[in-house]
């Protein structure tokens, strides 16, 4: 909603729908990117196939191969996707948005 414009129980009404549907189909793309990619229980090697680099890579967090880099932002954006789904939990506290931060490619 643009600023200064008058709030209304219809606006933010509309922006609960907007707001809550965006949320169930970006979990949605979530769930099947991991399916995409996990659904035979090859997920690392898939990524290996498709061209991620299996070597580790001082660039990443922890010299990790760019291949576990996109299989570790894979599991946090379901872990993420689970918990809206109602299919996994978080027990512990994680900084999701500082582990996703590292895909953020400075936007």
């Amino acid at each position: 909603m643009p600023i200064g414009t008058q709030i209304t129980q219809q606006s933010i009404n509309g922006q609960i729908t907007a707001c809550a549907l965006t949320l169930r189909n970006v979990c949605q793309q979530i769930h099947n990117l991991s399916t995409q990619i996990n659904g035979q229980g090859n997920g690392l090697a898939l990524l290996g196939m498709i061209g991620f680099g299996s070597a580790p890579d001082p660039d990443n967090p922890g010299d990790i191969s760019d291949a576990q880099l996109a299989q570790n932002v894979i599991a946090y954006l379901n872990t993420v996707a689970g918990v809206y789904f109602g299919t996994a939990t978080q027990d512990s506290e994680f900084d999701f948005d500082q582990e996703l931060s590292q895909v953020w490619g400075g936007q």
